[in-house]
């Protein structure tokens, strides 16, 4: 560096002045001196505006400033080495380090407006489709989430039918989904299940059917959930098809569609206990609504075996239920008192199972326990009118009952 530095100072108007400047600068460069190697080539551009170094002088401090992240600095830099040495080996690396910054920053239509005013560079639509492209994937890799969302946005907007248009509509839609803009994303997944099936399909369908789930857009996500079932790879997508499925169908009250998933989910010998319980929730739930009580008991039956919290309080009431309806109305008392001691937070069950147990004091002929559960019912529920309407009902029939056969013993 000391010869260097004396060469050029002794030496100013040496024919390879020049070449000692650039060579200052270029072991500056090496040894991390920056400020000084940036100096160096000023000096060369200054002194010697007809040396052959003088690209490659402009060229190395626009990387000097890009390794620097002096990114405006480097790209103007960039810029006068293309306009003032078009067609140089420096000018198409020049090109090609600020296409780099401007891919970087998101900022490809800046480059792709630029670009086409140089003469010596053929930009095709495909090169600027990877440009844009690639510079919203590199924020997406980076979780730039904000930045990302633009630069797929831009991307899908100028290249609507592009080389990466499956890639950006899918890795949106993820980013819309993750951000909790779940609206925004149901196009972009459309997108994609609208193609042929690809490596995103799967993906899609389960992410769309869980958007539409969600919304409780039952009608838009059957069509999502069959096509997952036939068409999914992995196994725990089929069994989420699946559930769901007879989950919708059970929610528009298409009881023979849900029950038939639920059997399909329930042959699965792989399921975990959770989804079990829920299809036989749903086929003891379908088959009440049909009428089918010999299907329900079994089925909550089965469910007690498993079942936890809200669903072992249900099948309970319903061993109670059904207990009464096969005239067993002392045992069906005793799975009430059990209710009453491990489920009463439950309410709306706990409401119903004395409704149950009263009828069964007054099939077993205690009338009195009948009439002050039922009033008790209708005192502490009234925020369930369902319920309080039932034991209402209830309590009047008794009443009428009661009032025939006083009736009938005066007569006599």
């Amino acid at each position: 560096i000391e010869d260097l530095e004396n060469f050029s100072k002794n030496y100013a108007s040496s024919q390879y002045a020049d070449d000692a400047l650039y060579e200052l600068g270029n072991t500056y460069i090496i040894e991390n001196k920056v400020d000084k190697a940036t100096q160096a080539f000023n000096k060369l551009i200054a002194t010697h505006k007809t040396s052959s170094y003088l690209a490659k002088a402009i060229l190395k401090q626009g990387l000097i400033h890009y390794n620097n992240s002096k990114e405006d600095l480097a790209i103007a830099k960039f810029k006068k080495v293309a306009a003032d040495f078009p067609n140089s080996p420096e000018a198409l690396e020049a090109v090609s380090t600020a296409r780099l910054i401007y891919i970087e920053n998101g900022r490809v239509n800046e480059y792709a407006n630029w670009v086409k005013t140089l003469n010596f560079i053929e930009v095709s639509n495909a090169d600027l489709d990877d440009t844009s492209y690639e510079a919203a994937e590199k924020q997406y890799v980076m979780n730039n989430t904000k930045q990302a969302i633009s630069g797929f946005v831009q991307y899908i907007s100028s290249f609507p039918n592009g080389i990466h248009a499956l890639k950006a509509h899918f890795y949106l839609a993820q980013l819309y989904y993750a951000d909790g803009l779940e609206n925004n994303a149901i196009k972009h997944y459309e997108f994609v299940i609208e193609k042929p099936r690809n490596e995103f399909s799967e993906q899609a369908l389960a992410r769309l059917g869980q958007v539409y789930l969600k919304a409780k857009t039952y009608d838009k996500a059957i069509p999502i959930l069959k096509r997952l079932e036939t068409e999914a790879d992995f196994p725990q997508n089929v069994i989420f098809a699946q559930s769901n499925l007879m989950k919708s169908f059970y929610e528009k009250s298409d009881f023979t569609n849900a029950v038939a998933y639920a059997e399909k989910v329930l042959s699965n010998t792989k399921i975990e206990e959770r989804i079990k319980n829920d299809a036989q929730i749903i086929v003891a739930r379908a088959a009440m609504k049909t009428n089918d009580e010999v299907k329900a008991k079994q089925a909550y039956q089965n469910l007690q075996k498993s079942a936890k919290g809200e669903l072992a309080a249900e099948a309970l009431y319903y061993d109670a239920y059904f207990k009464n309806k096969d005239g067993k109305f002392a045992d069906s008392n005793k799975i009430v008192e059990k209710y009453a001691k491990d489920y009463s937070g439950y309410e709306f069950f706990a409401a119903k199972s004395l409704v149950v147990m009263a009828k069964n004091y007054y099939q077993l002929k205690d009338s009195f326990q009948a009439t002050s559960i039922l009033q008790m019912v209708m005192n502490e529920y009234k925020e369930l009118p369902d319920v309080v309407a039932e034991a209402k009902a209830e309590l009047e029939q008794i009443k009428l009952e009661e009032s025939k056969r006083n009736s009938s013993v005066k007569e006599k």
